[in-house]
């Protein structure tokens, strides 16, 4: 798995600012889709916070930082019950 999420990594790196705004909107994720692929949500994490000022307002990462806060919001509850 940790290999996977390398070549996710290097890949999503390497692919997101080289591409033109209609190639970037192809590879959206959606919140619901980063919740069920946590993997795939620490990589997307990662490489937003890598590069905040180029990537930080992209669509991706708004959906990868959303999806993090309702994960860290459902933990907090379930750790109130």
């Amino acid at each position: 798995m940790r290999l996977n999420t390398s070549i996710l990594a290097l890949s999503l790196a390497a692919a997101l600012p080289g591409c033109s705004e209609a190639d970037k909107s192809q590879q959206t994720n959606t919140v619901g889709w980063f919740l069920d692929h946590r993997d795939d949500l620490a990589v997307a994490i990662k490489v937003c916070r890598d590069n905040p000022g180029e990537l930080g307002k992209t669509p991706n990462c708004i959906n990868a930082n959303e999806a993090r806060n309702k994960i860290t919001i459902q933990e907090m509850k379930d750790a109130l019950k």
